[in-house]
């Protein structure tokens, strides 16, 4: 009898993970209301209840991890006690809030229907560009649902998939976090650098996501395998709902919202506009039981990303904290932070993640050392955009190589360094990019 209560237990207590999910979502977005800023603090600690009570249920890979963060979090708060800064209690744990709550507001994409019909699968050169286009639009707005989309598909047209399409697969997904709002990194690299300029990121972004698709066709056709690649055929009227949610983001962060983060705008559309489309679709009992199921399962099993940045947040504000009491509040780690630094930093978070680490926390560390106040806003960010991009494609232990890895049965160090000379191709590219950046925009 005790099986049973403890497997009734357990659900429970992801039932309420994902309802404290959804709630915690909530608050973020009343504390956006003049007047209830002080909300903000409540969603905080409801995010961190919800991941403490969700620990047993964390992967070992991100446990490890997340004790890592604390613990280096915890001894540098030490050291900034020793000192005569300022340390604002209250606000420790809110550091990643913004993020949390986009990923929260995000996670509701995944109930569009799937609106992709079976069609002919199309081949070469042809059958890349397609595929990479279906990924990336797709996933630039419903993240990782958008590769098991396309995924499943090329599964059934191929049987067996080649490297060639599962590489396919990792790199447009993670090339759409170089200009995508809807993305986690486009949310790190605002958080990091709050005063970077969106429309400047995307004028960079989007052409270095195509050319690292025309890189991969280079790379497929000196292979020989071009000729032999099965692609997913693409689907525009499966990309209206992003395209236009895309769209009405833009608008309501120039024009109706402008006040407002492009993070919050991005948390409030996403599930305001899934919502409304599933009630005109489906009607109100099929959306409340779609909504229902999403909170018990899909919120539920969030914890492992939600968990790794509230911790992230956590290193980030007490790692400031100690180098600000310490070495005073203008110290930076570059006396100029200019395209040669940003490159530095960016091939020191690729190197962690190729040791097994999230790029954020890489991307943390900088934001420690590279205070935004002094520096050019838009060019940090797009050092975090890049190593987001290239470090969770060659890292064998990303979200996305170990989700296709066990989604389709192969071994994710065999899949990243499929990826490794793409990630090296890439790195000459940012090279230039930042170099680029830099000289267009020289101060945000």
């Amino acid at each position: 009898m005790r099986l049973p209560t403890f497997k009734l237990n357990q659900l429970n207590n992801k039932v309420l993970s994902g309802f404290g999910v959804a709630m915690a979502g909530a608050v973020f977005l009343l504390a956006l209301i003049p007047g209830l800023s002080s909300l903000s603090i409540v969603s905080a600690l409801i995010y961190w209840l919800v991941c403490i009570a969700a620990w047993p249920r964390i992967n070992e890979r991100n446990k490890r991890q997340i004790v890592l963060l604390l613990g280096v979090g915890l001894v540098a708060l030490f050291f900034a006690l020793q000192t005569e800064v300022t340390i604002p209690f209250v606000h420790l744990l809110e550091g990643n809030l913004g993020i949390v709550a986009m990923l929260t507001g995000v996670s509701f994409l995944g109930l569009l229907p799937d609106n992709t019909k079976q069609q002919a699968p199309i081949t070469g050169t042809k059958g890349v560009i397609s595929t990479w286009a279906s990924v990336q639009l797709l996933g630039a707005v419903i993240n990782m649902s958008a590769v098991f989309v396309v995924g499943d598909k090329l599964q059934r047209l191929s049987q067996n998939m080649s490297s060639e399409q599962l590489a396919i697969l990792t790199r447009a997904l993670t090339s759409a976090g170089w200009w995508s709002p809807f993305f986690a990194s486009v949310a790190v690299a605002l958080s990091i650098a709050p005063n970077a300029a969106f429309h400047h990121l995307a004028m960079i972004g989007v052409p270095i996501a195509l050319m690292a698709c025309a890189l991969s066709c280079w790379e497929f056709k000196r292979k020989g395998v071009t000729a032999h690649f099965v692609g997913f055929p693409i689907s525009l009227q499966s990309l209206l709902f992003p395209v236009v949610l895309a769209v009405l983001v833009l608008i309501f962060h120039y024009y109706v919202m402008p006040d407002i983060a492009i993070l919050a705008i991005v948390t409030l559309l996403s599930p305001v506009s899934v919502v409304t489309l599933l009630m005109l679709k489906s009607g109100p009992r099929h959306s409340r039981q779609r909504l229902r199921d999403h909170a018990n399962f899909r919120l539920a099993n969030m914890s492992n990303e939600l968990s790794l940045f509230l911790a992230a947040g956590f290193l980030t504000t007490t790692v400031g904290l100690a180098l600000k009491g310490w070495l005073g509040s203008e110290w930076s780690l570059f006396e100029h932070f200019g395209a040669f630094e940003a490159y530095l930093c960016y091939l020191a978070i690729c190197g962690i993640a190729l040791l097994g680490l999230h790029p954020i926390v890489g991307i943390s560390l900088m934001s420690s050392f590279v205070p935004y106040t002094e520096v050019n806003n838009t060019l940090l960010a797009f050092v975090s955009l890049c190593s987001w991009a290239v470090g969770t494609s060659i890292s064998p232990l990303s979200g996305i190589n170990l989700s296709i890895s066990g989604k389709y049965g192969v071994d994710n160090y065999q899949l990243a360094k499929y990826n490794w000379f793409y990630g090296a191709l890439m790195s000459v590219l940012v090279a230039a990019a930042l170099f680029v950046l830099s000289s267009i925009f020289p101060a945000s």
